[in-house]
């Protein structure tokens, strides 16, 4: 059950500080009104989503256990509304295709454009 009374979050899920890091900076200047919630694995990412209205999740695909194309289906199955970016260096059609039947909105590969980046996030937050 969502908390209402709480701003709505963008969670970052991804296994590697650095680029966590990185990340969260870039969304902290994109978002405002949004907390951003960075969490280093799939399943603190469900655990945020079932106490927060979730609007934009953006995760690794690979992780330990279970791969961004995981987490999207869950994720699409328990709350529909929220909007999911794969982000990954190892890209093949068949991860692509995989994420895709999942639900993902959006699949990014690493190196990806920080402008491409940007629309994205403003498609899905309405501030195209």
């Amino acid at each position: 059950m969502t908390n209402p009374t709480r701003n709505p979050a963008i969670v970052l899920v991804e296994d590697e500080p650095d680029i966590l890091i990185i990340l969260h900076r870039i969304m902290r200047d994109l978002t405002g009104g949004y907390d951003i919630v960075t969490v280093n694995s799939a399943q603190d990412a469900l655990d945020v989503l079932t106490d927060r209205s979730c609007p934009l999740l953006i995760t690794d695909h690979n992780m330990p256990g279970m791969t961004g194309t995981e987490l999207t289906q869950k994720v699409k199955t328990d709350y529909p509304e929220t909007r999911v970016i794969i982000i990954t260096a190892y890209a093949t059609p068949e991860v692509e295709r995989t994420a895709r039947s999942a639900g993902v909105d959006y699949f990014l590969t690493k190196p990806f454009s920080l402008d491409r980046l940007e629309q994205i996030i403003k498609e899905v937050l309405g501030r195209a």
